[in-house]
């Protein structure tokens, strides 16, 4: 994302996550097609669309889903803006549901972009977005963070089968 945002002639925003990064690139990285997401597993019940730091707990998460019986497509939307439009309308159209994963605030963010997007092509239907809540987050370890607010790939699973099994959503526990 940085050698795609220093080769971009538009100004660019990237996000940093806590922690360290996963999955180093192998050879120096290319700049990306801006706006285009990228497909990461085949699943049809269910599109897992994440964006950042959260696109590895969505694979792990659709590894959860797959013992459960629910396959699951995982899309790395890779941009916030633009969106993949096409990959994203045609995501929800092949799948009926789709689960947006941000770990970012979600009044305003990714989610809402993804719910304007569908809203504007008169896609209905079923849609998740987990994220941040929009209140304050006490300071500890992310991972235990996450947990708690059900973004680890377990919370993500739950949630997601809640969904697909047509239950009502997975509360938030609070430690």
């Amino acid at each position: 994302m940085l050698v795609t945002a220093a080769k971009s002639e538009k100004p660019a925003a990237l996000r940093y996550p806590r922690g360290e990064g996963l999955n180093p690139p192998a050879e120096l990285p290319q700049a990306l097609p801006i706006g285009k997401g990228r497909l990461l597993g085949e699943g049809g019940e269910v599109a897992l669309v994440a964006i950042g730091s959260m696109v590895e707990t969505a694979l792990q998460a659709a590894e959860l889903l797959t013992e459960q019986g629910i396959e699951a497509a995982v899309f790395d939307a890779r941009f916030i803006k633009p969106l993949d439009r096409d990959n994203l309308l045609a995501l929800a159209h092949r799948c009926g549901k789709v689960v947006t994963l941000e770990e970012n605030c979600l009044a305003g963010g990714f989610g809402s972009a993804v719910l304007e997007l569908f809203a504007e092509a008169k896609v209905a239907i079923p849609i998740l977005r987990l994220g941040l809540p929009d209140e304050f987050v006490e300071h500890g370890a992310r991972e235990v963070l996450l947990k708690n607010l059900c973004l680890d790939a377990d919370g993500i699973a739950r949630q997601v089968e809640a969904l697909v099994r047509a239950e009502l959503p997975i509360s938030r526990t609070r430690n």
